[in-house]
């Protein structure tokens, strides 16, 4: 396992962490770009989990803030996205915000469901394996009901430190709803320690597919792009040089003969294989690729 040290320089080279102040004890640090894309990319799954497994019998609402949260009614889905008060900056994380940020941003999400629809063990066996799906370290998940009515999902890096509380699942059975409340930061945090700062999940990645080609070839390369943008949603981002691919998931590479032969070569990041493809087959190949990954519980 790589020491925190050689993550932190790895993410400030690799453009997910950018530095505002260092000691041994407790690196403070801001995102940096590519971190950005990870908190869009996992908001997305994140909201997508819930609509997946509510099979659609439930009005799900997504609000701005939660000040236009309307009177609730049965059935219903809200969720939002808000700061809350940090109780844990006195902690020694090892990795954390700058100091000054003394509020934590928030996704929450509340079901209003009649009582007898409530089941939090259900719901927490669905969170679980979420939390599975991104995380290739599961053994550093923890999965804890702490409370009565309350699950609580929680990351450790080493057992000598911290836990990065991830999400929080309540149940009030006063108004009959589940609330839940995931920590941004945090989240951010363990995947980024969890990935190595490196090989994120290719469904949070910021690019998911890189292209690199030749000048012969580059009309191969707008096709192939075009497709796996438009018909398959992907993130395409064409590259430079080989370098600047090592976060991306698959590198498709073009050569002069492509245009002659109608093939190309589709390098593995999690494998590290190489495979020769045939240009009319890449695109499909690639896009049922990310579509079983999506559809994976």
């Amino acid at each position: 396992m790589l020491s925190i040290q050689h993550l932190i320089e790895r993410g400030l080279t690799s453009g997910f962490l950018k530095a505002s102040s260092f000691n041994s004890s407790s690196p403070v640090f801001n995102y940096g770009p590519f971190t950005s894309h990870l908190l869009f990319n996992f908001r997305q799954e994140w909201v997508q989990s819930f609509i997946r497994n509510s099979s659609g019998r439930y009005q799900f609402l997504w609000l701005d803030s939660i000040d236009q949260i309307p009177s609730p009614s049965p059935n219903t889905t809200l969720a939002w996205q808000t700061k809350i008060t940090n109780n844990l900056l006195k902690l020694p994380l090892i990795l954390k915000r700058d100091e000054n940020v003394l509020e934590d941003d928030h996704l929450c999400l509340q079901y209003v469901k009649p009582t007898e629809d409530i089941n939090l063990i259900r719901l927490a066996n669905e969170r679980t394996c979420f939390w599975k799906k991104y995380f290739s370290s599961r053994d550093k998940l923890e999965f804890l009901s702490s409370k009565q009515n309350q699950f609580d999902i929680n990351y450790r890096f080493s057992q000598d430190t911290e836990l990065y509380q991830l999400e929080t699942i309540q149940f009030d059975t006063n108004n009959s709803s589940l609330n839940l409340s995931l920590n941004i930061n945090h989240s951010l945090i363990a995947l980024l320690l969890d990935s190595q700062m490196k090989s994120l999940h290719p469904l949070l990645a910021p690019h998911q597919i890189g292209i690199q080609t030749t000048m012969k070839s580059a009309e191969i390369s707008q096709y192939i792009s075009k497709i796996l943008t438009y018909k398959y949603h992907l993130r395409v981002v064409r590259l430079i040089d080989e370098q600047a691919a090592d976060h991306i998931p698959f590198r498709i590479k073009l050569d002069d003969n492509s245009l002659k032969t109608g093939l190309c070569t589709v390098w593995n990041r999690d494998t590290q294989l190489n495979e020769c493809i045939h240009v009319k087959l890449v695109t499909k190949r690639l896009g049922d690729y990310f579509k079983a990954l999506d559809d994976f519980v």
